[in-house]
């Protein structure tokens, strides 16, 4: 007879030594179901190093990352996903991990658009990986939607700093941020603006050619917009 009880934890876990690897896993599932989520991850690591040639050896690693997941650590949750995926390339549950990473980056994003946007391409590449490569995943649907989403504020975000380059007279810089929307977030709701500002900041730069090009493709997109017949008026003479 021997334990293995959590470090720090006076209420924490033990195995006996009586227990079968289904009965030692099934030990750690209860402290997830009882939101015991901390306890939960030191089981089951004890458990991958106890069992390492168990059938539920695999099915612990993304017990691991959900209970960071459920437990909103959400840094924790993504990386975990993301390691499963990395050193099991063709597990059958490959995109659920990929589609968990990309809810774990979505939870990362701060709501207001003008902070820390780093987590977007993690998201984005997540998601894409679940409906790409697992059509018929049941993940699929819904990893289009969230890229969709994650798309979205993508499109803000840029929006937001060419805005911001385009108020301060920052015209080269924020001429180059509105073709990042038109190129890479067409169709999300900012191509009339972005192709307005594009047209003025080549205005303003001097670079009329450019600014006539950017005019002439709001005519074709947006013929009946009032900012259309503005910078047609202002540069084209129409």
């Amino acid at each position: 007879m021997f334990f293995l009880t959590s470090c720090g934890n006076k209420k924490g876990f033990q195995f006996t030594g009586k227990e079968n690897d289904a009965e030692a896993f099934e030990k750690c599932l209860a402290l997830s179901k009882r939101k015991k989520f901390e306890q939960a991850v030191e089981c089951l690591e004890i458990f991958k190093s106890r069992y390492p040639n168990s059938t539920y050896a695999l099915d612990a690693e993304l017990k691991i990352a959900d209970s960071y997941y459920n437990n909103k650590e959400w840094l924790l949750a993504a990386e975990s996903y993301q390691l499963f995926a990395k050193l099991h390339p063709s597990n059958e549950k490959l995109d659920y991990a990929y589609y968990r990473a990309g809810m774990s980056y979505l939870k990362l994003l701060p709501k207001s658009v003008d902070r820390d946007m780093s987590y977007l391409k993690m998201a984005q590449d997540s998601f894409t990986q679940v409906y790409r490569f697992y059509p018929d995943s049941p993940y699929a649907k819904m990893a289009s939607a969230k890229k969709d989403e994650v798309l979205a504020k993508a499109a803000k975000k840029n929006m937001y700093v060419a805005n911001f380059y385009f108020k301060y007279g920052e015209y080269r810089a924020a001429a180059s941020r509105y073709i990042n929307v038109l190129k890479d977030y067409s169709g999300l709701g900012y191509d009339e603006l972005a192709l307005y500002r594009l047209a003025l900041s080549y205005h303003r730069l001097g670079l009329e050619e450019k600014a006539q090009a950017a005019a002439e493709l709001m005519q074709e997109k947006f013929p009946n917009s009032k900012k259309t017949k503005s910078i047609v008026r202002k540069i084209l003479g129409g």
